[in-house]
């Protein structure tokens, strides 16, 4: 059963270039896991752009970096190559590919962020083991693949029971990203 609690993000940002990483580094966050489609590239990009790779090449210079993705291996590995390490097929917001994820790099859940676009695989699936996360908007909602539509439909119910069982919470930027997606 999901719990409406653990939809709730640590944070809410636009995208992944409007988080403040000083902040998470005095935080003691040292790793950081980014969810692909619609996070860094839209989901009918087949590659990483160069634009991307230039930003996540800057991180890589403050913390560990590290791609998880629910898609197969063959799209995750095509579309971030040789260049960061990755964790595909990872059955968000199931615990196993996060723990993978964890494992690959050293890290501990406590250093660790979280950063995607969807409530109910990026966010419930790190918020289940403790871990910080940052809920950001998608890219480009119209490429979303079926699963993930069903998954934005069922975010609109949770983000009204959120809004009714956790008004402070749902205050904290939850409620800006109800009003430009829903």
């Amino acid at each position: 059963m999901i719990k409406a609690r653990n939809l709730i993000p640590s944070l809410y940002q636009e995208s992944i270039a409007t988080i403040d990483y000083d902040m998470l580094k005095k935080q003691g966050i040292t790793t950081l896991f980014f969810d692909l489609d619609n996070t860094i590239i839209d989901y009918n990009q087949t590659k990483l752009t160069s634009e991307s790779i230039e930003f996540l090449a800057r991180l890589e210079k403050e913390f560990k970096v590290l791609i998880i993705s629910n898609s197969h291996n063959k799209r995750v590995s095509f579309a971030v190559g040789h260049q960061f390490k990755y964790v595909s097929f990872a059955k968000k917001p199931l615990k196993m590919g996060f723990k993978k994820a964890l494992k690959m790099l050293g890290s501990k859940v406590s250093e660790t962020a979280m950063i995607g676009d969807q409530l109910l695989t990026d966010i419930h699936g790190a918020n289940r083991l403790g871990m910080y996360n940052i809920l950001v908007d998608p890219i480009a909602k119209k490429t979303d693949r079926l699963p993930t539509r069903i998954n934005r439909q069922l975010e609109k119910y949770f983000l009204k029971k959120i809004e009714r069982k956790y008004p402070d919470e749902f205050g904290k930027g939850l409620n800006v990203y109800a009003i430009k997606h829903y």
